[in-house]
């Protein structure tokens, strides 16, 4: 019974480590989203002479990019995740080694 009870409290571990983590994903894409908004608001507000111009542009390519690589990032974490639930619930008898192995690859650095 002690076994079981401490697979199910590393597998509440892990989801929970999961959810923080696409916490934190959605925090720095809801922060992106507003960055772009308002320098779009400001872009509208306050038309940009040729030299603004070009510095825009130059901040629209990096909001572009950073979207680019957030995207990425959403669909590696998607990718880990199920992998993770998958390796957890493919073999109920040797949870505590899934468990871990589930653990080791949510805690894989993101090369991004």
């Amino acid at each position: 019974m002690m076994d079981h009870e401490r697979t199910e409290k590393e597998l509440q571990e892990i989801f929970e480590e999961i959810q923080q983590t696409y916490r934190t994903a959605m925090d720095d894409a809801v922060a992106l989203q507003e960055r772009t908004l308002k320098f779009a608001r400001d872009l509208i507000e306050n038309p940009p002479d040729e030299q603004e111009t070009r510095n825009s542009r130059t901040t629209l390519e990096e909001l572009a990019g950073r979207s680019r690589s957030q995207r990425e990032h959403f669909e590696r974490l998607a990718n880990k995740t199920t992998e993770a639930y998958m390796k957890v619930l493919a073999a109920p008898a040797d949870h505590h080694h899934k468990v871990e192995e589930a653990r080791a690859e949510l805690e894989e650095p993101d090369p991004s």
